[in-house]
């Protein structure tokens, strides 16, 4: 079940006060809007789902040197991973970005194998990846001992470490995507200064919100993170 804890506070903590309208906290309204620039590239480019393709030849985790009887990871078992997901990061307070992260890694990962595994697979890819994006994101790190024993006793750290570098050469390294949730941090800091605190509080937080659940959808996977941004802030707008 989908929360909206923690939204609100994030916002207070990132969206400072603005001076002569040029300022926005530390940035330039210039700043903003190359970065955003910038992540609008990367998302197009270098972490968009459409670019990963499975390799010419059967990967590792075939049995039989064909991929045919690998069933496709179902939208039921990726929602499950998700939630799954939200929860682990919840009770090690940790933020829910992690989780976008996460899934980015999960789905591309998945797409260079075709989008085929078994549920076995999955569980270890989506620990695993979820390791890389608590690991790259966070200063408060979990144990690598923990997270195996959230598989209850199917995989232990040495799994988690040899599919790590499974994960990390199959994606190249690129372990960075920028999120909706990151697009909609941007955007709001170019709201109009007439827009009172407390109206930005609810509309970061219900944006976000709306983005939580968008991650969790398989429907969203090749949608770039900002146009969900940018449909979410629109939405809590409406509202």
């Amino acid at each position: 079940m989908m929360t909206m804890n923690s939204s609100v506070s994030g916002y207070s903590q990132y969206h400072e006060s603005r001076i002569g309208g040029e300022i926005v906290g530390n940035l330039t309204r210039g700043c903003i809007i190359s970065r955003l620039e910038v992540m609008r590239s990367q998302e197009q480019s270098t972490y968009s789902y459409r670019n990963y393709e499975p390799p010419a030849f059967p990967h590792q985790f075939s049995r039989t040197g064909t991929d045919e009887l690998i069933p496709h990871l179902n939208s039921s078992w990726r929602e499950k991973i998700c939630h799954w997901s939200f929860n682990v990061i919840d009770h090690f307070d940790l933020s829910r970005e992690v989780v976008a992260v996460s899934m980015s890694l999960f789905d591309r990962f998945l797409a260079t194998r075709g989008n085929r595994c078994n549920g076995s697979t999955a569980l270890l890819a989506s620990l695993t990846t979820l390791h890389i994006a608590i690991k790259v994101n966070e200063v408060r790190k979990i144990k690598l001992g923990t997270l195996a024993n959230l598989s209850r006793g199917q995989f232990g750290p040495s799994h988690i470490e040899e599919m790590e570098w499974n994960v990390l050469t199959s994606l190249e390294w690129k372990i960075h995507p920028p999120t909706s949730m990151s697009f909609i941090s941007h955007l709001l800091l170019l709201l109009p200064p007439q827009v009172d605190d407390a109206c930005k509080e609810e509309i970061y937080a219900l944006s976000r919100y709306i983005t939580e659940l968008s991650v969790c959808d398989s429907a969203f996977v090749e949608i770039n993170p900002s146009s969900v941004a940018f449909a979410a802030i629109l939405n809590s707008l409406e509202d």
